[in-house]
């Protein structure tokens, strides 16, 4: 098996292998041009903020802080304009609670002009990746803060894909279906390379763009510019819940046999502890 080359790509939001002048000020400074802030992001393990905004992993560019989403508001100007036709008397407010489902990442509210009055509204959810042994990743910035030259070396750390879209599947289930009792829109925010992980590991299919499904993807990636990197809208997608629901309880039953085998091995081992 070839090794897997991960390092970083993006820090404090700008790229590490193109240190311009405002990229070398906010490292020094820990700022976010996502945020328009300083970084937000802690770690126990070092004092600075854990300003990594996306990984060089197994030939991707995997987003790990959901801030980098954030470029520019093109995200919700993506949005507002498939869910309202315009960005036009829309309003933005993030993290807004419901009772028994969660909180909202976003929900952009389109009102009457010179009014309070709701004319629409739609929910936005952004889903970045995760890291495992996040210790290695959290070496590579130390090592890109302390002045060195880290873009020839590998760390090892590695992506949580399958846990992301574990856990995102589960929201998707349960504020898709207050959607569509509510005939409201909401759309989720991911890379491409997560949403073709979700996909293929849940075995989805009815997923073309359709207007009349609540539930929409907008699926973006990160594109080279100059000393950046951008996002770009590359895909729209849909579900209704049922066809999620209906792949959720339609997976594969993994072998009997194989696990019994697997506690076979443990037991020749002697690995199992004696209940006295």
């Amino acid at each position: 098996m070839s090794k897997i080359n991960a390092n970083l790509n993006e820090v404090f939001s700008f790229p590490i292998e193109k240190q311009t002048k405002q990229a070398v000020q906010n490292n020094k400074k820990h700022f976010c041009r996502f945020l328009n802030a300083k970084c937000d992001k802690q770690s126990r393990t070092i004092p600075f903020p854990m300003g990594v905004c996306s990984v060089n992993h197994s030939n991707n560019k995997p987003i790990i802080c959901p801030h980098r989403f954030l470029e520019n508001n093109l995200v919700f100007h993506d949005v507002a304009k498939n869910a309202f036709g315009s960005v036009n008397n829309v309003l933005l407010f993030s993290e807004v609670k419901l009772n028994n489902v969660g909180s909202f990442d976003f929900v952009l509210v389109k009102h009457k002009p010179i009014s309070s009055k709701i004319d629409d509204f739609c929910i936005v959810e952004f889903q970045s990746d995760s890291t495992t042994g996040t210790g290695k990743l959290v070496d590579a910035l130390t090592d890109f803060v302390s002045g060195e030259n880290v873009l020839e070396k590998s760390y090892a750390f590695g992506l949580n894909t399958y846990n992301t879209i574990k856990l995102s599947y589960i929201q998707m289930l349960i504020k898709g279906q207050v959607m569509e009792k509510w005939d409201k829109q909401i759309y989720w925010i991911l890379q491409k390379y997560v949403f073709d992980n979700m996909v293929n590991r849940f075995k989805l299919k009815e997923m073309d763009f359709n207007k009349t499904d609540k539930t929409k993807y907008f699926i973006y990636d990160l594109i080279a510019n100059k000393d950046l990197y951008n996002l770009k809208l590359v895909e729209k997608k849909s579900s209704t819940i049922s066809n999620l629901l209906k792949a959720f309880t339609h997976q594969p039953t993994p072998s009997l046999d194989d696990f019994m085998k697997v506690l076979e091995n443990k037991i020749n081992l002697k690995l199992g502890l004696t209940i006295e």
